[in-house]
């Protein structure tokens, strides 16, 4: 499945890292903003665009809104109904099968690029935590090291 990115969330996420918000205030965040509110909003959308008699309500209603408040409107209104009812059908419509022998070639995309780009970015972020985190385990040792010969050649 293809996944469309998300410039702007992984640059929340590693700025909130650069800026040092805690890991479980940032986790929890994105738990609420992905698993509560974006997956009802997906869901009530879903919902709408596959329910013909609800998206046939919501077209009538747009219509009346948008013919009453944009002067002019109803000369565009038969043309737009028109494309936006033949783009309905082209979804609507089944998909051609696809021959199984035929092999996809690679896609070299933006998607692809941003991907590559991000992953590399958290490569990196996550060598800088492992060396912070070694240098920070060294220094505590060497402190305790020095503080063992400073208080042996005090006595």
């Amino acid at each position: 499945m293809f996944q469309v990115p998300n410039p702007l969330f992984d640059l929340a996420g590693i700025m909130c890292g650069q800026f040092g918000i805690p890991f479980w205030k940032f986790f929890l965040a994105t738990v609420v903003g992905k698993a509560i509110i974006k997956t009802h909003i997906q869901t009530v959308f879903i919902i709408s665009v596959c329910n013909n008699q609800l998206l046939d309500w919501i077209e009538n209603e747009l219509i009346w809104v948008l013919s009453s408040l944009i002067p002019g409107f109803d000369s565009y209104l038969p043309t737009l109904t028109e494309k936006l009812h033949a783009v309905k059908e082209k979804y609507l419509a089944a998909p051609h099968p696809v021959p199984s022998n035929v092999k996809e070639k690679w896609d070299f995309s933006f998607a692809s690029i941003w991907n590559t780009i991000v992953w590399l970015m958290l490569m990196n972020f996550f060598v800088k935590i492992v060396n912070a985190t070694a240098q920070d385990h060294l220094k505590k040792q060497q402190d305790k090291q020095l503080a063992k010969k400073v208080s042996a050649s005090g006595h």
